[in-house]
């Protein structure tokens, strides 16, 4: 099933659960008839869970992403999401009363957000949220954990948080039932996980591109290490003073067969590269020390590509290539 994204719901990532009831058309719990109704929102799934005496459970999970497109901005080209992708799986009986009680037994509802917890640290980076809504007789909670698997243990709730998600996903399989949704997804597509989280599906012939070209990856994973530490030692070497140069920017080298660069690349829109002061600086002296490389000293028989990014002390050459 597919719902394009609207501008008046937002299209951010599941930032609130209006999103996830317009998009899923999941019922706002406030509205449930049920006595109990429980909503655990992760990545690229819903758990829904509900039941009238408390014993007998059933309920849904919703495995969604998002697709995207490719399109040119100001600063270059950029995927944006145009819609999100989903399916519904009923949970067994046996497996939702499971965990609807094993909830009640441990009364996650009472677990209050992680804002209201003690000692609880923020200061992870791209770690995940996940996101409780409870409704038991005529009360209703909701709780969002952010990095809660990166959590001390010694916080309150911290351990109960992770037991909880633990034994939804191991019961679930939840894993397991995301990788056979993303195997099923259509062919050729891009998609994002989490609002960050690039994923391509190759078409067919694209994968038969991928088998084909095996023998030039495993060529060229024999010499990645020797090209990468070679380019890293001889730029640092070139430009010793890197970290002064206000060189933000990440450059796409791109090398012919014979080792000679033939382009160097930034995502970045046209005319943002004709008044970038800095980028043209560092661009100047990066080609300056092109002029004094030379991968000579091994064939690396096939094109090849390495990223250069200015780090806070030094240069540093990374490797894109999927092996």
């Amino acid at each position: 099933m597919r719902k394009d994204l609207n501008d008046e719901i937002g299209s951010r990532y599941l930032s609130d659960n209006r999103q996830a009831e317009f998009y899923f058309d999941l019922e706002p719990l406030e509205h449930s008839e049920k006595t109990y109704h429980f909503r655990y929102i992760k990545s690229g799934q819903i758990i829904e869970l509900y039941s009238d005496d408390a014993k007998r459970f059933n309920g849904q999970i919703v495995n969604f992403i998002q697709e995207t497109k490719e399109v040119k901005t100001d600063y270059g080209r950029d995927n944006e999401p145009t819609n999100y992708v989903f399916e519904k799986i009923m949970i067994p009986e046996i497996d939702a009363s499971k965990i609807g009680q094993f909830m009640l037994a441990s009364k996650s509802h009472k677990i209050p957000t992680d804002s209201l917890i003690n000692d609880w640290n923020f200061n992870w980076l791209d770690c995940g949220i996940i996101k409780f809504n409870h409704k038991v007789d005529k009360e209703i909670s909701n709780a969002t954990f952010t990095c809660a698997h990166n959590q001390n243990d010694s916080v309150p709730f911290v351990s109960e948080i992770k037991t909880l998600k633990d034994t939804i996903a191991q019961t679930f399989q939840l894993k397991k039932v995301f990788d056979k949704f993303t195997d099923k997804l259509p062919k050729g597509e891009s998609y994002i996980i989490d609002g960050w989280i690039s994923m391509y599906k190759l078409s067919e012939k694209q994968l038969e591109w991928w088998e084909n070209s095996k023998p030039i990856r495993e060529y060229q994973k024999t010499i990645k290490d020797t090209i990468d530490n070679y380019l890293e030692s001889e730029l640092n070497r070139l430009i010793p003073n890197s970290s002064n140069l206000d060189c933000f920017d990440e450059f796409r080298l791109t090398f012919n067969k014979n080792g000679k660069l033939k382009s160097m690349v930034v995502n970045m829109g046209f005319w943002e590269r004709l008044f970038d002061k800095d980028y043209k600086r560092c661009r100047r002296i990066l080609k300056k020390a092109f002029r004094e490389i030379r991968i000579d000293f091994i064939d690396p028989k096939y094109a090849f590509s390495r990223d250069l990014h200015f780090g806070r002390k030094e240069i540093y050459i990374s490797d894109p290539t999927l092996y």
